[in-house]
């Protein structure tokens, strides 16, 4: 039968194998930002992706 897992222990594994933030210590949680564009080149709209790392010193920053 399965160990059930809980939101705590979900957190705990998170932490133990994710990178830490240096300023506040929580674990950084990971956003893949899409940014369009006009391409004057092609004439057509284009997409960035930019993959980011959030942890709660910096999410104003990036959700702003």
């Amino acid at each position: 039968m399965a160990k059930k897992q809980d939101f705590a222990s979900k957190v705990l594994k998170q932490q133990q194998q994710g990178e830490i933030c240096q300023q506040c210590g929580n674990a950084y949680t990971f956003l893949k930002k899409v940014e369009s564009y006009y391409s004057e080149e092609s004439g057509s709209w284009k997409f960035a992706t930019k993959n980011l790392k959030i942890c709660s010193c910096n999410e104003k920053e990036v959700y702003s």
